[in-house]
């Protein structure tokens, strides 16, 4: 690794030598970028840019906020409460011609239901990404792991408010979304892959290395190019995990597996994914089926609609919902319905939206006095980041 980044470093000095020199921007220098009043603002946290820099070619703060107000109507009780579900600061840098990437991400919480209010929770990103080249990507560090539909990309650009009982299932809705590990990953053609190892223990920053290990393979075919279309990406997602006393994340199931479609055509767009969860001890299998059509009704204003099927081989087999359902009770069945309908309104493209969704759910199945469950959830939402 060592001479491959030497090597980059030595042709990246020669081709700045020979290179007309680039123009500095930032706002360290007084430069912001950009027509738009929200583009200049926007611009306001690249720090420093110049791509003939042959050692430091930007330096970027960065931040998410997103703000909800939620309301559960369901037959085990109601609750409402506005939230701020999250708010994140750091920065992102790079170096050497681009090829290497270093993150850092500092999570807060300040107002969460039930939880007390803390300014440092923990360290998301804290990580350094080694881009050699758009086939071969080495990261080490604190990263979100991809596993599914609902992993592919960040939380800023999802379409939808809250992920499925699937992605619960899988992640244990512990809120430990961001593990210690190393991946490689990479694009060959229209194939992609992903390979990453895992640490099971998570904490505040890379937590204990205590606790076991996952294992995540992925495979990936664009068919965007064969389709006509701007998206039309297949992948197959497989984790394995090595558990034990000290795990407290993948410690549901020992084995997971999902595949998905994501297809965008023009207004259009259609994600379709199955999933299979092998749950550890009497848990039993767990099956999803999701399809979520969506379609832009305007350049700003999107309609989203997602049905999600869960189905379990056990009587309580399904033990999440989503975080709002969550404040009334833990309940569990064998069978889950979830129908969501939304509307995403695009002030800023993906970097600041409004968004608003109902969401119906209904749990069967179970024993005991948590089995079961049926009701609203009416979802308002906020979304910036940078």
């Amino acid at each position: 690794m060592a001479a491959c980044v030497c090597g980059v470093v030595a042709t990246s000095s020669a081709l700045a030598q020979s290179a007309a020199p680039a123009e500095a921007s930032g706002l360290l220098l007084g430069k912001l970028s950009g027509d738009s009043a929200f583009d200049q603002a926007w611009s306001a946290a690249t720090l420093y840019k110049n791509n003939g820099n042959p050692i430091l070619e930007e330096f970027d703060l960065t931040g998410r906020a997103q703000f909800d107000y939620f309301k559960v109507d369901g037959n085990k009780g109601q609750n409402d409460f506005f939230e701020i579900r999250r708010l994140r600061m750091g920065v992102d840098s790079f170096w050497v011609d681009r090829v290497i990437e270093v993150k850092a991400t500092l999570d807060a919480v300040l107002r969460s239901y039930n939880t007390p209010v803390v300014f440092y929770n923990r360290m998301t990103d804290l990580s350094v990404n080694f881009h050699f080249s758009d086939s071969l990507n080495l990261r080490v560090g604190k990263f979100e792991p991809h596993f599914g539909y609902e992993r592919e990309f960040s939380d800023n650009i999802q379409v939808f408010i809250e992920r499925s009982f699937f992605d619960e299932q899988v992640f244990n809705n512990t809120g430990n979304d961001f593990l210690a590990g190393t991946s490689l990953s990479g694009k060959i053609g229209k194939w992609g892959y992903q390979a990453a190892v895992l640490s099971d223990n998570v904490g505040q920053e890379f937590g204990h290395f205590n606790g076991g290990e996952s294992y995540l393979a992925e495979i990936s075919y664009d068919f965007a190019e064969d389709l006509h279309a701007e998206k039309a990406l297949w992948v197959i997602d497989y984790l394995h995990t090595d558990n034990n006393a000290s795990s407290n994340v993948f410690n549901t199931m020992e084995n997971a597996f999902a595949t998905y479609l994501d297809f965008h055509s023009g207004n259009f767009g259609l994600v379709t994914q199955l999933g299979y969860g092998d749950g550890i001890e009497s848990k039993g299998g767990v099956y999803q089926w999701m399809l979520m059509p969506t379609y832009l009704i305007t350049k700003q204003l999107e309609l989203v609609t997602r049905y999600s099927l869960g189905l379990a081989a056990h009587a309580n087999g399904i033990t999440t919902l989503n975080r709002q359902v969550k404040t009334l009770g833990k309940f569990t069945g064998d069978t889950d319905n979830a129908v969501y309908v939304g509307l995403n309104y695009y002030v800023y493209g993906q970097k600041l939206k409004l968004m608003a969704g109902e969401q119906f759910d209904k749990l069967t199945g179970g024993t005991g006095a948590k089995a079961g469950y049926d009701g609203w959830t009416t979802l308002v939402g906020l979304r910036m980041f940078f």
